[in-house]
């Protein structure tokens, strides 16, 4: 009778330790709210890329190659939970520092190597001139092309004139730059200071109040001369 009684108590006591973690789990702490767009664009010239959330690569966030961007990601400004990796290992890149605001939207750009990477956030927030146009910018992704820095001509005229963004310096972009909707436009890249074609970009055609962004990275052939333009349309909002 004794080891019925004690194989009772037993199992009275191990229920109320089943009930006390039941009750903890169902407090869990609250998941932050995602609030924020983010991808990634890799302009490395070596590495393919994992973006992991909390530590887990998700599908289509992995082995992503040069000239690719992430997925847009919905993710909590003030906890993104972020990190970026080179593709089949487990360690992170150093120098990511998250830096988002709740709202918005942004596309990282990842150059340089493993050992030295660098990571750019910009802002992809977009404002419309006016009725019947749309935006483009260029981001300067190169690392050894040229002389670097760049002035932007928008549909340039026979004869420049004032370039609509001056002096693009690497890992950096030029604002959105309004243009006409509905037609297929041109940026025109020169050294900055120069007048002399350094590379013309075909910009697709865009609906009125939209905007597009173009990577603009180094011949992705050695010795090559025209450099590599990578057109990334809006994340969905």
């Amino acid at each position: 009778m004794q080891p019925r009684v004690t194989r009772s108590i037993l199992a009275l006591a191990a229920g109320a330790a089943l009930a006390a973690c039941s009750s903890d789990s169902d407090n869990p702490v609250a998941t932050p709210n995602a609030n924020t767009t983010v991808r990634f664009f890799n302009a490395t010239s070596t590495l393919a890329l994992d973006v992991a959330r909390n530590g887990t690569v998700a599908s289509g966030n992995g082995n992503i190659p040069f000239g690719t961007a992430s997925p847009c990601m919905k993710v909590n400004d003030a906890d993104p939970q972020l990190s970026i990796r080179a593709t089949g290992t487990t360690s992170d890149l150093t120098g990511f520092i998250p830096s988002f605001s709740a709202g918005n939207t942004y596309t990282v750009l990842v150059t340089g190597t493993a050992t030295a990477p660098t990571f750019t956030t910009l802002d992809d927030q977009f404002t419309p001139a006016g009725a019947n146009t749309a935006g483009v910018r260029i981001v300067n992704a190169t690392s050894s092309a040229g002389a670097g820095t760049w002035d932007i001509y928008v549909n340039p005229a026979a004869t420049l004139g004032t370039p609509n963004a001056t002096a693009v310096a690497r890992n950096s972009a030029s604002p959105f730059l309004t243009v006409p909707a509905g037609q297929t436009n041109t940026v025109r890249l020169t050294n900055a200071g120069q007048t002399a074609r350094l590379q013309d970009i075909a910009v697709p055609s865009l609906q009125a109040g939209t905007a597009t962004t173009i990577v603009v990275t180094d011949p992705s052939t050695v010795g090559g001369t025209a450099l590599e333009a990578f057109t990334l349309p809006p994340c969905p909002t």
